[in-house]
C-alpha cells in the first residue's frame, strides 16, 4: 500500500487505431482521428509539434500547450470540447491531447450555407448556446483569446461547442504586461478593433467583443442575409461598443438580456398551444387530486430527465405503460391518480423536443403554467392515523 504523497505509476499500454492521420494542421502541430477500440469510440488527438522554430520558442510555446490541458481539465459543460487524456513529453517539448471529437462543421460553414428548413438549431438557439458556455467559461475564471471560426463548431446534432483553448488563459496567472501573445489575440485582421487593442489589454469583456464581432460579420455577410431570423442584434451590438465600459458588464448580464427579451417577445404559435395543451392534458386529467398540499419539481433538468427516462422506458410502446412515472416529472408531493387514463408516448416525445429547443426563459414559462394548471385539481387530507 502506498503512503499519502507517494507516487503512483500506472503502467498499462494503451494502444489506438489510426483512422485519419491528417485531420488538421496548424502551425503549432496537427491533429488526427483515432479509435479506442476498448471503448469502442472516435478520439481526437492533438499534437504539439511547431514548424520551422528555433529550440527556445518551441520550450516557450510548449509551456502553453501545457496550459491548454490544465484549462480543458477546469472545464465540464456541453458546451465546450471535453479532454479524456493527455501525454506530456517533456525533454523533448512534444506533447499530445485526446479529446472529444466533434462530428459537425465550424460556425462559418453553418452560417454562410444556412437554410432554417434543414438546421436543428435557430440562430437565436445557436447563440443562446454560444453565451451560455461563454457564461460558464467567465465563471471558471478563465478567457478564451481566440475566438474565430474554426474554433466554434456545431455537430450534427445542433450542439454548440467551443474549441481550441491553446492561448486560453486563467485570470490572474500572471499580468498583461508579461503576456508575449498579445500582438496574435489582439488581432488585427478583424472588421473593427476594441480600444484595449490600443491599451495593450485582454480581459473576458474582450472575449465578448471578439465574439460579437464574429456573428455580427458571419451573419450579414450570409448567403442568404434576407432570409436571417435572427433577434438579438441589439445585443451583439452592445457586446462590442468600443469602449469595453459601454458593454455588458459579464456573459451573466447577456444571458439575463436574452432571458428578458424572450419573455418580452414570446411569440406562441397554434402549433405551441397544441403541443402544451396536449401534454399538460394528459398530465392533468391522469391526478384525481392531491394529498395534503401540492408540491412541484420547478427543476428545468430534472422536468427534461424524468421524461426522458420514461421515454426510454417506454420506446418500444405507443401508450405509457405508467402514468404515475409521468406524473413525477412535475408533481414532487403525495397524489391519487387514475391509471386508466392515456397517455401517448408520441404526444409526449413531440413536446420533450420541443420543449428542448425552447430557450431557458421560455421553458420556465411553460413549467410554470404546467405548474399553473395542475394547481387547479382539488387536495384531500390524510384521515388522521388510529392509535389501534
Amino acid at each position: 500500500m502506498k503512503d499519502n504523497g507517494e507516487i503512483i505509476e500506472f503502467l498499462k499500454q494503451r494502444d489506438y487505431v489510426m483512422i485519419n492521420n491528417a485531420l488538421g494542421k496548424g502551425s503549432f502541430g496537427k491533429t488526427v482521428l483515432l479509435k479506442d477500440p476498448f471503448i469502442d469510440e472516435l478520439l481526437v488527438a492533438k499534437k504539439y509539434e511547431p514548424d520551422s522554430v528555433d529550440t527556445d520558442t518551441k520550450e516557450k510555446f510548449y509551456k502553453n500547450f501545457l496550459h491548454e490541458i490544465k484549462i480543458l481539465y477546469k472545464l465540464n459543460h456541453k458546451n465546450i470540447v471535453r479532454i479524456y487524456n493527455y501525454y506530456a513529453y517533456e525533454r523533448i517539448s512534444t506533447g499530445y491531447i485526446l479529446m472529444e471529437y466533434i462530428e459537425g462543421i465550424n460556425i462559418g460553414d453553418f452560417i454562410a450555407n444556412y437554410t432554417a428548413s434543414h438546421e436543428q438549431i435557430s440562430f437565436d438557439n445557436m447563440f443562446s448556446q454560444l453565451i451560455d458556455g461563454f457564461q460558464y467559461i467567465e465563471n471558471c475564471g478563465i478567457i478564451h483569446r481566440d475566438i474565430r471560426e474554426g474554433n466554434i463548431i456545431i455537430d450534427n446534432a445542433g450542439v454548440v461547442k467551443i474549441i481550441d483553448f491553446g492561448i486560453g488563459k486563467v485570470i490572474g496567472t500572471k499580468s498583461i504586461e508579461d503576456d508575449s501573445l498579445l500582438t496574435k489575440i489582439n488581432r488585427s485582421d478583424s472588421d473593427t478593433l476594441p480600444k484595449e487593442y490600443h491599451e495593450g489589454k485582454y480581459t473576458s469583456k474582450t472575449d465578448m467583443f471578439y465574439l460579437a464581432e464574429l456573428l455580427n460579420r458571419l451573419l450579414k455577410r450570409a448567403e442568404y442575409v434576407d432570409e436571417i431570423n435572427f433577434s438579438y442584434f441589439h445585443i451583439l451590438d452592445k457586446m462590442m461598443k468600443n469602449d469595453p465600459d459601454d458593454r455588458y458588464s459579464s456573459f451573466s448580464e447577456i444571458k439575463e438580456a436574452i432571458d428578458k427579451y424572450d419573455f418580452l417577445n414570446i411569440d406562441i404559435t397554434d402549433s405551441d398551444k397544441r403541443i402544451y395543451q396536449t401534454f399538460t392534458r394528459s398530465i392533468y386529467f391522469s391526478i384525481k387530486s392531491f394529498i395534503d398540499e401540492r408540491k412541484f419539481n420547478n427543476d428545468i433538468n430534472r422536468f427534461v430527465s424524468q421524461i426522458e427516462k420514461v421515454l426510454r422506458a417506454n420506446c418500444f410502446e405507443d401508450i405509457l405503460q405508467d402514468n404515475k412515472e409521468i406524473i413525477r416529472c412535475v408533481v414532487s408531493g403525495a397524489y391519487m391518480y387514475i391509471p386508466t387514463q392515456t397517455i401517448s408516448c408520441d404526444e409526449t416525445r413531440t413536446f420533450l423536443n420541443w420543449f428542448k429547443k425552447s430557450t431557458s426563459q421560455s421553458q420556465q414559462l411553460i413549467l410554470n403554467n404546467i405548474i399553473s394548471k395542475l394547481s387547479t385539481i382539488k387536495v384531500e387530507k390524510r384521515e388522521p392515523d388510529l392509535p389501534f
